[in-house]
């Protein structure tokens, strides 16, 4: 199976289940996939996240529901796992600017289909040709820096991050980091939840573990085997099209499997180079 099968599965999941109470946690479980990845692959080839596509059926079938049958709007609220009247009334009006008894009276009901996996297969989302690979391996390391926690949900992770960069570099968070092994920063992500929250440690490597300063973190990365991405450009835009290249093209296409380790980004000097700037990504292999 490759990854579009998994997804296919996480969605025939879905669709079985949409008026059971089952989680995002169900869904990765059920596609066999672990949730710090899979959800970032999800999203990035559906364009949606696993818990905006069961929202998304969920009420375009309540909808349904209203419009094609006589129950009461409290029992299609419940069939569909929301817990009260308001929290139903909410995500109604959230999705479609009216309320449910409003709704009910509407002359037509658009739908948000059932997504169909074999359209998107080989479709190239962002042009990767200009990236590099290559696979290292890595003893452990340690490093020192800053926590910010973040989601992707509404893709706030993208506003988020460049904020949480440019505070630590014009704050001059680098220099108050002892023991560095050298002058380049890694932006570490980790401690991953079904909700797509997940934690950014911003610093460097370090040889000692001695002496933290206050505010900042240790981090341990295990020894590992990376596929390394160099990803030229220096902008916000170059770098995020690097990992949704990665989780949206080169990764469901790719025949390895991801190991269950952190994924970071790297940038040493290579990054302020004026004529050919570039970072890399490491993303662990089995």
């Amino acid at each position: 199976m490759d990854y579009y099968d998994h997804i296919e599965l996480a969605i025939r999941f879905m669709e079985l289940n949409l008026t059971e109470n089952i989680r995002v946690e169900d869904v990765s479980k059920n596609a066999f996939q672990s949730r710090w990845h899979f959800q970032r692959i999800f999203r990035y080839v559906t364009g949606y996240s696993v818990y905006t596509y069961l929202k998304k059926r969920r009420l375009t079938e309540a909808g349904n529901d209203l419009i094609l049958g006589k129950e009461k709007i409290i029992d299609i609220a419940l069939k569909y796992h929301y817990t009260t009247p308001e929290s139903f009334l909410r995500a109604f009006r959230t999705e479609y600017g009216i309320n449910p008894s409003e709704y009910r009276k509407t002359a037509n009901h658009i739908n948000f289909p059932k997504l169909e996996i074999e359209p998107l297969r080989n479709k190239v989302r962002i042009d990767g040709s200009n990236i590099k690979t290559t696979v290292i391996t890595k003893n452990e390391f340690f490093l020192i820096g800053k926590p910010h926690r973040t989601t992707m949900q509404k893709c706030q992770n993208e506003i988020d991050i460049p904020k949480f960069w440019g505070e630590f570099m014009g704050n001059g968070f680098m220099e108050s980091i002892p023991n560095r092994i050298d002058h380049s920063l890694m932006g570490i992500y980790s401690n991953w939840d079904y909700a797509e929250n997940f934690d950014v440690i911003i610093g460097a490597q370090v040889n000692s573990l001695t002496k933290i300063p206050e505010g900042f973190v240790s981090h341990r990365m295990k020894p590992a085997k990376y596929m390394v991405f160099t990803v030229p450009g220096n902008t916000n835009e170059d770098i995020l099209n690097g990992w949704k290249y990665i989780y949206g093209t080169w990764m469901p296409n790719t025949g390895y499997e991801r190991e269950f380790s952190d994924d970071f980004d790297l940038f040493d000097d290579r990054f302020q180079s004026n004529t050919h700037p570039e970072s890399e990504i490491y993303i662990p292999i089995q």
